[in-house]
């Protein structure tokens, strides 16, 4: 496995004004895109709403999407019905649906958005029948895992909530799928060949497709918020 991470965190958040047509101005982060990896990411970011903020309601015309909630509460407008969501919350966007979200609470909503190409279009990819695919608010804290081929049909594979005991390890390995995990809540470390990264909230790692990183809890544990994709076979002109 080569050593290749990408390493993020939310220090230097961005502006974003009336974020799809919205309300007040949001902070904004992006953690990874495509450019850093092999496989069909559009982009994995991190966005602030403040109190009383709203992203505007819009159309995925070609891409699908997870959401996760990382803290705060909220509404989230899919195909004009609102659902109420707080943090743990997991959010699947099927192509061709809209959707919106607005900050009901006191304090900022937080949330990660997950955007890959859509079903069909990732040449590697087989296509899938989309019959099936539906928008849910899905308690990721009481499931812990999501199948996304549950929800949708493009490339995302799986959503996890990982919680770590002191000192305990997960190995996470791309190599049919490339990962990128967001810590939550504690500290720990995520380890590759030759590099370690702290963690800590807010600290986002990509694993890129052919690498590999151990990540381990430090003495109070560790929480983190890991999603998968599938990578074409001959992502990176892998034989």
């Amino acid at each position: 496995m080569a050593d290749r991470l990408i390493v993020t965190t939310l220090d230097e958040l961005s502006e974003v004004y009336e974020m799809h047509g919205g309300e007040k101005v949001a902070r904004w982060k992006c953690l990874a895109r495509r450019n850093n990896l092999f496989g069909p990411w559009e982009a994995v970011e991190c966005s602030f709403l403040p109190a009383g903020g709203a992203s505007g309601v819009h159309l995925h015309s070609r891409t699908e999407q997870f959401d996760y909630v990382v803290s705060g509460s909220g509404v989230m407008t899919i195909d004009g019905i609102d659902h109420p969501v707080t943090a743990g919350d997991l959010l699947t966007t099927c192509l061709g649906t809209r959707h919106g979200i607005r900050n009901i609470g006191d304090e900022d909503l937080i949330w990660l958005v997950i955007e890959v190409s859509g079903p069909g279009m990732v040449p590697g990819l087989p296509a899938q029948d989309t019959s099936g695919d539906r928008a849910a608010v899905i308690k990721l804290r009481e499931v812990r895992e999501v199948d996304a081929l549950d929800y949708l049909s493009g490339p995302l594979r799986r959503a996890r909530l990982i919680e770590l005991a002191p000192w305990q390890r997960e190995t996470l390995v791309a190599d049919a799928q490339e990962h990128v995990l967001f810590t939550l809540d504690g500290i720990g470390s995520a380890t590759s060949t030759s590099t370690t990264v702290p963690l800590r909230y807010g600290v986002s790692v990509g694993v890129p497709f052919q690498s590999s990183v151990t990540v381990e809890s430090g003495p109070d544990g560790l929480e983190f918020f890991v999603v998968s994709l599938a990578v074409p076979a001959n992502a990176g002109g892998a034989k």
